[in-house]
């Protein structure tokens, strides 16, 4: 199965992103308190988490594309998690540009934040609390502004040129520039005009209104949603508030650590523990450090928030921002089944606004090229080929095949 939205996993080194990578993929990449231990990018697979469908019809799914856990539906979405970035990146500093180019097909970036403010900004241990963290969220930012505007200024001149003696379209020169880092043209006629530039006065805009758009590219074209990490420190509560008043619902407070030590707990059957509720009991023998242990984590983590944020993070990223939809194909309206008899076999990920001939396209070009119509099976309505989709449609497509 093609999975689709990728989401990439940046920050500084040792700021905690392959321990929260490990935490969404149950995986085990190397970790170290020590710069450029991922010389490579990890890539794993983590699962955003919806109420699944079956329970509404009392009745037993069978799951082939995700997997459904007490009536929750986890759907698959690949990650990656490349080197720590150090500012000036984008001049080849640290691991230079070949790591901002890893996540050039990311549709949305998660920024590990050491909230702490334990690391300085070459990723190197400092007094806790004697490092402002939200500088790491502007240089991040203008990292990777300033890779686009790299980009975007080869051949610059000669299109500015172009554009003025042969009338082309600097808009599609610069869609063009940035099709290859999954950047569409709609954004960026959004960005243009949103910063109130002329683009039939091209030839005019100055280097900081060149890099202003490629800032504003990146807000819309790659947002950034910000886990900030290791929130069981003594300094980083305080730090939190401080960031939660300006970037509202893109900060959440997380422990990628934590929900890792519980994984190991739950996998040795001393506890159990459900991570998108933070629900958390102890069923076996544990030590009394474990015990003690898990006692902090209930008092200072999930008391405090609930969980550890780390699916929290990523269905935010995916649901809220990116504004993705689960739907349910059936081919079997009263059976809610495939064509084999599974029971809601499938969830897709599907963009808010997607029509339901859209979808058909999305299963297989042959139900999109004979398309007829579609079944809402809840209501039993036929849709029209325009008819949008809503987050958990349960969808019959009727084609002539």
């Amino acid at each position: 199965m093609d999975l689709g939205v990728l989401i990439g996993i940046v920050g500084k080194p040792s700021s905690g992103k392959t321990t929260f990578l490990n935490a969404l993929c149950n995986t085990s990449a190397k970790t170290a308190d020590y710069p450029f231990t991922t010389i490579q990018p990890n890539q794993g697979v983590g699962f955003v988490t919806t109420p699944c469908v079956c329970q509404e019809y009392d009745i037993t799914c069978e799951p082939r594309n995700s997997e459904c856990v007490d009536n929750v539906r986890k759907i698959p979405i690949k990650i990656i998690d490349v080197a720590g970035l150090v500012p000036g990146a984008y001049e080849g500093k640290g691991m230079g540009n070949q790591f901002l180019s890893d996540l050039a097909q990311a549709d949305i970036l998660i920024h590990v934040l050491d909230v702490s403010g334990s690391l300085n900004e070459e990723g190197e241990q400092v007094k806790t609390g004697s490092y402002d963290p939200e500088q790491d969220i502007a240089f991040l930012e203008n990292e990777i502004a300033h890779w686009m505007n790299g980009i975007l200024k080869k051949d610059w001149t000669k299109a500015v040129r172009k554009a003025k003696t042969e009338s082309t379209n600097i808009i599609d020169f610069i869609a063009n520039k940035l099709t290859g880092i999954k950047i569409s043209k709609p954004i960026i006629q959004k960005s243009i005009s949103n910063l109130k530039l002329d683009a039939s006065k091209v030839d005019e805009w100055s280097d900081e209104q060149i890099l202003n758009l490629c800032k504003e590219v990146r807000l819309l074209g790659k947002p950034i949603i910000i886990a900030a990490n290791k929130i069981d420190r003594p300094t980083s509560t305080m730090n939190f508030n401080k960031l939660k008043e300006k970037y509202g619902e893109m900060i959440i407070p997380t422990s990628a650590l934590t929900d890792n030590v519980l994984r190991k707990f739950s996998e040795q059957n001393k506890i159990e523990y459900i991570s998108a509720s933070g629900s958390l009991s102890i069923i076996g023998e544990v030590s009394s450090k474990e015990e003690e242990i898990i006692k902090k984590i209930k008092t200072e983590i999930l008391e405090k928030y609930e969980t550890t944020g780390v699916f929290q993070t990523l269905n935010q990223a995916v649901f809220n921002i990116l504004e993705l939809i689960p739907v349910y194909p059936v081919a079997d309206a009263s059976k809610l089944s495939d064509q084999d008899g599974k029971v809601l076999p499938d969830t897709y990920l599907v963009n808010k606004g997607t029509t339901v001939k859209e979808l058909a396209g999305i299963i297989h070009q042959d139900l999109y090229k004979n398309f007829i119509y579609g079944i809402d099976v809840r209501t039993n309505r036929k849709l029209s080929d325009k008819h949008e989709l809503s987050s958990g449609d349960i969808i019959k497509i009727v084609a002539a095949v």
